[in-house]
C-alpha cells in the first residue's frame, strides 16, 4: 500500500520537538484556525453534556442539525437541499473517504488537482483505486479547466483550494459541471473552506449546478470546531440509503455532543462572529503578501479563499523541501514545502498558513527576511 507521509505534519512534529528544547518557533505550516470555538457553541456543548447527550445518535446525524444545514444552504446559496440528503460524519475526512469510495466504485481513474491537498491521493491509494494528477498552473489561476476533464471517471474539486487559495467563479464551476456531466464524470466537491473567502462575488457551491455531485463540508474551518470532529456530506437522492449503510458500518454515528454544540453555530450572533474572523484573515493575508513582495517572493495569483499563501520561492531555491527544513532548523519558522502538494513545479513553491496572530506572522516574516539575507 503506497501511503506517503503528510509532510506538513512531519514539520509540525519537528517544530514541537524544538519547542520542547526551549526554542521558540513561529508556526505558519499547519492549517488550523487559531481562533477558539465561539462561546455560544461551547456552552451548547456543555449543556449537551449536562443533559447526558453521550449516547449514539442516528447514524447519519440528528434531524435538527440536518435541517439546520439544509436551511444554511438555502440562505447561503439559494438552493434547496433536502435534509435527507445530508449525512453527518465524524469529521470531513471520513466523508471524503466515503465519497471517493463511491466514486471509485463506478470505475475509472480519479482526477486530482496538482498542486492539491495531499490526502486525496493517499485516500485513493488506501482504497485501492487509481488516480492521476491534473496539473493546474498560476496562469490559469491554479484551477482545473474543462479541457482537462479527459480519461477520468471522477474529479475532485477544491474551492477555496488548499494550498493555493484558488476560488472558482460561478461561470468556471458551472462549465466544469456541464463538461463532467457530458463525459459521465462524477464530481466530488470539497467545500471545507467555504465561508473563508475574500471575493466581492459570492462563492458558489457545486450544488447550484447539479444534484448529482458528492459535496463535502464540515465544522472545522469556518466554524472553528477542528477538535470537535464533525463534518457532513451532501449526496444525490439515489445514494441516500447507500450512505446510511456506509455510516452504520464504518462510523456508527457522529459525535453526539459535537452535533448538539454545532446547532449553535447557526445562531445569527455566532455567524456574525465567524464573519468577523474572516476579515481578520484578510488583513493577515494582505500583510504577508506585502512582506513577501519586499523579499522578491511573488504571490500570483493572490489567493481569494482559505488561509494559505502559495508563494514562488524559485529566486532562492529549486528544492522547496530542503528550504523548509532549513528554515525550521535555522530560522525557527514552520513553512510547508510545495512538494507536499504534488509534483507539478511544487519544488519551486512553499505554502504559508496565516492561521496565526498578526504579531506572530510579523515575527515570522522578520525571521524569514533576516535568514534569507544570510543565504545571498
Amino acid at each position: 500500500m503506497e501511503i506517503s507521509s503528510f509532510i506538513v505534519m512531519d514539520i509540525l512534529e519537528r517544530a514541537k520537538e524544538l519547542e520542547a528544547q526551549g526554542i521558540d518557533v513561529v508556526h505558519m505550516e499547519v492549517g488550523e484556525p487559531d481562533f477558539p470555538t465561539p462561546q455560544k457553541v461551547i456552552e451548547a456543548g456543555r449543556q449537551a453534556l449536562a443533559q447526558k447527550a453521550t449516547f449514539y445518535t442516528q447514524s447519519v446525524g440528528i434531524p435538527e442539525l440536518k435541517e439546520a444545514i439544509s436551511s444554511y444552504y438555502k440562505e447561503s446559496y439559494g438552493v434547496e437541499v433536502s435534509p435527507e440528503r445530508i449525512v453527518l460524519t465524524p469529521g470531513s475526512s471520513p466523508a471524503l473517504m466515503a465519497a471517493l469510495r463511491i466514486a471509485l466504485e463506478s470505475g475509472g481513474i480519479c482526477g486530482l488537482p496538482d498542486p492539491g491537498y495531499p490526502c486525496y491521493k493517499n485516500m485513493v491509494n488506501f482504497l485501492g483505486g487509481q488516480w492521476k494528477p491534473i496539473n493546474v498552473f498560476a496562469a490559469q489561476g491554479f484551477k482545473v479547466v474543462p479541457e482537462q476533464i479527459e480519461g477520468i471517471g471522477s474529479l475532485v474539486l477544491n474551492s477555496p483550494s488548499n494550498p493555493t487559495g484558488a476560488v472558482y467563479s460561478h461561470q468556471e464551476l458551472e462549465s466544469l459541471v456541464r463538461t463532467a456531466e457530458a463525459k459521465g464524470v462524477t464530481i466530488i466537491s470539497d467545500e471545507i473552506y467555504h465561508g473563508i473567502t475574500y471575493t466581492q462575488e459570492r462563492v458558489p457551491s457545486v450544488l447550484e449546478f447539479t444534484d448529482e455531485a458528492l459535496v463535502i463540508n464540515g465544522f472545522s474551518k469556518f466554524f472553528l470546531m477542528t477538535g470537535w470532529r464533525l463534518g457532513w456530506m451532501v449526496v444525490p437522492q439515489k445514494m441516500v440509503r447507500l450512505m446510511q449503510c456506509i455510516a452504520q458500518n464504518l462510523f456508527i454515528c457522529p459525535p453526539a455532543v459535537a452535533q448538539k454544540a454545532a446547532l449553535a453555530s447557526f445562531n445569527p450572533e455566532v455567524m456574525e462572529e465567524l464573519r468577523q474572523k474572516v476579515s481578520i484573515y484578510r488583513k493577515r493575508r494582505d500583510y504577508i503578501i506585502e512582506a513577501l513582495k519586499e523579499m522578491e517572493i511573488p504571490v500570483d495569483p493572490v489567493p481569494q479563499g482559505a488561509f494559505y499563501i502559495y508563494a514562488d520561492i524559485s529566486k532562492y531555491t529549486k528544492d522547496s523541501f530542503s528550504f523548509c527544513k532549513r528554515a525550521l532548523e535555522e530560522a525557527h519558522i514552520g513553512i510547508t514545502p510545495g512538494v507536499d502538494f504534488g509534483s507539478n513545479n511544487t519544488n519551486l513553491y512553499i505554502r504559508f498558513s496565516y492561521a496565526n496572530t498578526l504579531e506572530q506572522l510579523k515575527e515570522g516574516m522578520n525571521r524569514l527576511k533576516d535568514w534569507l539575507n544570510t543565504l545571498s
